[in-house]
């Protein structure tokens, strides 16, 4: 017995070893996002930490996450939440120390969680000693950013050097006297443009990239892709003829600040480097692309060393009134424009948009979820979607968001970001356990009384554990997107079927209507005769595990959504325990993986000569769909 044991230890080992140096381990991951400021709180302070999320890591077993992707906690003057940086290889003191940060790494790894961390090369803070240098022409310091000389007007007024403007709807340039020229900026103005037809700088931050990468990071996300560069000749762009406001940001095309071929260049650089890592740690590092851009261009990342950009259409495009035939165009516009090959994603939320709950209400949100886990490719989640928190209005002297500050109390909540930056929700504590602090640098939505991970944790039909089951339920299926059909056979109701490694088919369908309807499931080819009902996204009057007959209409509540598997998907586990009374080995193909979770409950439940089952056997994680049983 004892030998089963040392075995069934060595096995969870060398497993284990096996899983983290998978050269596919991303292209079916869930990546989860983590604001630190709003995670968890270890010191007090009421700012998340680095600490904070050490102490959470088990969380991202609980949620079967793969990876996180930290958003910036470099040393900043943090007018910008982090994203306006002054040491790209500093962590700030708000979060922790450089010492905290490798800890996280090692943490997370012993966990079997990749780590992620948000690159931000588009610019840098005002305040960073580059541009002190810059300014001063201290080489090599001297081109690290846009500068140029102002245009000199008939009655000898020096003017901007072009007609460019800034997302913040403001002339992107800014006068220096000290250095007698204007510098560049396409976000705020203590955001300044890096200049990379400068070799030393492109030089300067891949030396930044190999900072972390031998800290033992697993990839990066690279900010703010599109603005990299700008057309060397410095031509006023054409008006756009869309508004008559001349500063606003879409007064003009952007031929020339966005989307420059050599953006693509430079991306394929790092990918390079990230190739290096590869191949000398045996285990891919990944490169993730935020792109706010036309299909064409974003699909162009992939072609150039993206393990893949980020898929915004459940952003950009979902609201409350789409309807299932809008939401298969955003599925099919993405997968359709995808070079052959290439890995899908699907971002339910991120730190600049309201959440997905309050965007399209609790019950569409449970859809669009079930559709970001189960549609092939990579799900992407932030954090507080996974217990589907809601947007937090503020009041203008609560508002942190410097572009929301900039707009004044009367419009300020028409930009603001803050919504959705609020801290995490994990109890009904003080300050809903996210810091001991009453009161955090962000109030916490009022809700959080009912709204929290403890009280999700223990309700049965709670986003979370919807959440959970769709996680677990994901590690079912291959990477590739062969064999994915979708089919909408009403404005109301999207479709779609796949089948998972072991070759059995799963059918989604959703009801994206205001009333029920009824869905025959002959659209799809070589339906089985029979399906069982394995997951409704809301609780319903049709009963989970229901047998359903694919020669019938299946009844699609409103705002509901279905996961049906093959009947034969199913094991009898009282049967397999009642038929091996002996000491034998054998091996179950765990078709559905939560059945690992079933069983278990079945082994406590059930007595057999008045012994439980579970004291017949030894239980290894689940691996490769296979759980190894060993009976006493």
């Amino acid at each position: 017995m004892k030998g089963c044991l040392v075995f069934a230890a060595l096995l969870i080992a060398v497993n284990a070893k096996i899983i983290n140096c998978n050269q596919q381990w991303w292209k079916n991951m869930l990546l989860y996002q983590i604001y630190p400021r709003s995670f968890k709180d270890s010191n007090g302070d009421g700012i998340g930490d680095i600490k904070g999320i050490i102490s959470k890591l088990d969380h991202f077993q609980d949620l079967k996450v793969d990876a996180i992707w930290l958003s910036p906690f470099y040393l900043s003057p943090m007018l910008d939440m982090g994203y306006d940086i002054s040491n790209f290889t500093e962590v700030d003191p708000i979060f922790g120390t450089l010492e905290d940060f490798k800890n996280l790494v090692k943490s997370a790894h012993a966990k079997g969680i990749k780590l992620l961390v948000d690159f931000v090369p588009n610019h840098t803070s005002d305040k960073h000693k580059w541009f002190e240098m810059s300014i001063k022409k201290i080489d090599p310091y001297t081109n690290y950013y846009v500068w140029r000389k102002g245009r000199t007007l008939p009655n000898g007024t020096i003017t901007y050097p072009n007609n460019w403007m800034s997302i913040y709807d403001e002339p992107a340039w800014v006068w220096n006297e000290e250095r007698e020229e204007y510098y560049y900026h396409q976000f705020s103005s203590f955001q300044i443009e890096l200049n990379y037809y400068d070799p030393q700088l492109r030089e300067e931050m891949k030396n930044v990239m190999k900072f972390w990468l031998n800290l033992g990071v697993d990839g990066f996300r690279l900010d703010a892709a599109p603005y990299y560069y700008e057309n060397q000749k410095f031509l006023d762009e054409p008006l756009s003829g869309t508004t008559y406001n001349p500063y606003a940001y879409n007064s003009t095309k952007k031929i020339y600040t966005r989307d420059q071929p050599e953006t693509y260049d430079l991306v394929q650089s790092w990918r390079d480097l990230l190739d290096e890592y590869s191949t000398k740690e045996k285990c891919p590092k990944i490169l993730v692309i935020e792109a706010y851009a036309s299909v064409e261009y974003t699909m162009d990342y992939y072609k150039h060393g993206a393990n893949f950009p980020f898929n915004f259409n459940f952003i950009d495009k979902l609201n409350k009134d789409s309807t299932a035939s809008d939401v298969a165009k955003y599925v099919e516009d993405w997968i359709s424009n995808m070079p052959d090959g290439s890995i899908a994603n699907w971002v339910s939320g991120n730190h600049d948009n309201r959440r997905l709950v309050s965007r399209i209400g609790e019950k569409r949100a449970r859809i669009i979820m079930t559709m970001v886990f189960l549609l092939p490719g990579v799900a992407v989640i932030y954090n507080g979607d996974e217990i589907g928190m809601e947007d937090t209005v503020l009041s203008w002297e609560d508002t942190k968001d410097t572009a929301a500050c900039k707009l004044g109390r009367d419009n300020y909540l028409s930009i603001s970001r803050d919504y959705a930056r609020t801290p995490f929700q994990w109890d009904n504590t003080t300050a809903a356990g996210f810091s001991s602090n009453p009161k955090p640098w962000l109030p916490v939505n009022s809700n959080y009384l009912t709204l929290n991970l403890a009280n999700e944790k223990v309700s049965k039909n709670s986003f979370y554990n919807m959440i959970v089951f769709l996680s677990k339920f994901k590690k079912n299926f291959p990477t590739e997107n062969k064999e994915f059909v979708m089919k909408v056979p009403n404005n109301n109701v999207l479709a779609f079927s796949r089948r998972m490694k072991n070759g059995k088919p799963v059918y989604v369908v959703a009801n994206y209507g205001d009333r029920d309807e009824y869905v025959d499931m002959k659209i799809f080819n070589n339906v089985p005769k029979k399906l069982i009902l394995y997951f409704v996204t809301e609780s319903c009057d049709i009963p989970m595990r229901k047998i359903v007959k694919t020669a019938d209409n299946l009844k699609v509540p409103a705002q509901t959504g279905f996961v049906l598997t093959n009947q034969n998907n199913y094991i009898n586990f009282h049967n397999v325990a009642a038929r091996n009374k002996q000491p034998i080995s054998f091996s179950i193909s765990f078709l559905i993986i939560d059945q690992y979770e079933r069983f278990n409950k079945i082994l406590e439940s059930v007595n057999m000569s008045g012994r439980k089952y579970k004291d017949y056997y030894i239980w290894a994680d689940p691996v490769n769909e296979t759980d190894l049983v060993k009976l006493k």
